[in-house]
C-alpha cells in the first residue's frame, strides 16, 4: 500500500535545511547544458587567491546565481516530493554556492579598504567604516546581475559609498540630538591660526624694510621690474610681454630679470636678523 506523506511530515524533513539564498534569474538557466557548461572545469577549492580577471569574474557571478537556482528547484522538489538523495545533492549545492561567495569576496575586499582611504567623510569612525563598507560588499555580492555588461567593482563601489553616506547622514543627526561636555571638532584652539597670521605679517613687514632699504641689492632695472610685477593695486599688474615691450627687451629677459630679483630678495629674508633671531 501507497504511504501517504503529508504536509507536516515533509515540513519536517527540511526543517533543518538551509533556506533558499535570492538570487538573479536568468533565461539561461534553462538551457539544456548550462550546468555542463558552467561547471565543467570545477575544482574543489575553486579558486586562488587575489584578484580575479573580469571575464573570469563574469563567470563564477554566473555559477554563483545558478548555484542559488539549483537550491531553490531543489528545495521545492524537496517540498513536493521528498526524496532522501536530494539531501546530499542540496548539501553539495550549498557548498558550491559559499564557496563562490566567499570567493567573490575575498577579491573585492580591497575596494572598501581603498574607498576609505579616499573617503570625505572625515567625521565617521574608521570601524564604523569598515562595518558599513563591508555589509555593502555582501549586499553587492548577491544582487549584482552579470549578464548586465558592467564591472562588478562599479556596482560595488557605488554601493559602498551610498553606504558610507547614510552612516555620516545617520551620525550627523545623532549628533544633533545628543549634549556632549566636550567635543574637540568643536573647541579647536585659535593659537595656531593667530600665530601665523602674526608671522605672516612680520615677513610682510621685513620684506618692506629690505626694499626700502635696498638691503637685497637690487639693480635699478630689477626694483622697476618688481614694481611693475608685483604692484599694491593687483589690477594694474603688468605682464612680461608688456613690460618687455616697454624696455625694448624679449618677454624671456624680462622673466630672467624678475628670477635674479626675487632669488636676492630670498637671500636677503634667510638671512635677515628680525626673521632668524
Amino acid at each position: 500500500m501507497r504511504r501517504v506523506v503529508t504536509k507536516t511530515s515533509k515540513s519536517k524533513r527540511i526543517a533543518g535545511w538551509l533556506h533558499p539564498p535570492p538570487y538573479i534569474m536568468n533565461r539561461e538557466f534553462k538551457r539544456r547544458h548550462i550546468e555542463r557548461e558552467l561547471f565543467e572545469d570545477w575544482t574543489d577549492p575553486p579558486w586562488m587567491p587575489g584578484r580575479i580577471d573580469p571575464a573570469d569574474e563574469v563567470r563564477i557571478f554566473k555559477q554563483f546565481h545558478y548555484c542559488a537556482y539549483k537550491l531553490s528547484v531543489l528545495y521545492k522538489t524537496a517540498v513536493t516530493s521528498y526524496r532522501p538523495s536530494i539531501h546530499k545533492e542540496y548539501a553539495r549545492w550549498v557548498e558550491r554556492y559559499h564557496s563562490l561567495r566567499q570567493r567573490l569576496i575575498d577579491a573585492n575586499l580591497g575596494l572598501v579598504y581603498d574607498l576609505i582611504g579616499r573617503s570625505r567623510f572625515s567625521t565617521l569612525d574608521r570601524d564604523e567604516m569598515v562595518s558599513e563598507g563591508m555589509m555593502a560588499l555582501l549586499r553587492s555580492v548577491d544582487t549584482f546581475d552579470p549578464w548586465r555588461g558592467y564591472r562588478f567593482s562599479t556596482y560595488a563601489c557605488n554601493a559602498i559609498l551610498r553606504a558610507f553616506s547614510r552612516a555620516a547622514m545617520r551620525d550627523s543627526r545623532r549628533r544633533s540630538l545628543l549634549t556632549v561636555p566636550y567635543d574637540p571638532e568643536f573647541e579647536k584652539s585659535d593659537l595656531p591660526r593667530i600665530r601665523s597670521e602674526d608671522r605672516e605679517g612680520l615677513y610682510v613687514e621685513r620684506l618692506d624694510s629690505i626694499l626700502r632699504h635696498n638691503d637685497a641689492e637690487l639693480t635699478s632695472v630689477e626694483r622697476s621690474v618688481l614694481a611693475k610685477r608685483f604692484p599694491e593695486e593687483h589690477n594694474d599688474r603688468m605682464t612680461l610681454d608688456r613690460i618687455g615691450r616697454e624696455m625694448r627687451v624679449s618677454k624671456e629677459r624680462v622673466r630672467q630679470i624678475q628670477l635674479s630679483a626675487l632669488n636676492k630678495l630670498r637671500r636677503a629674508i634667510e638671512t635677515d636678523e628680525v626673521l632668524s633671531g
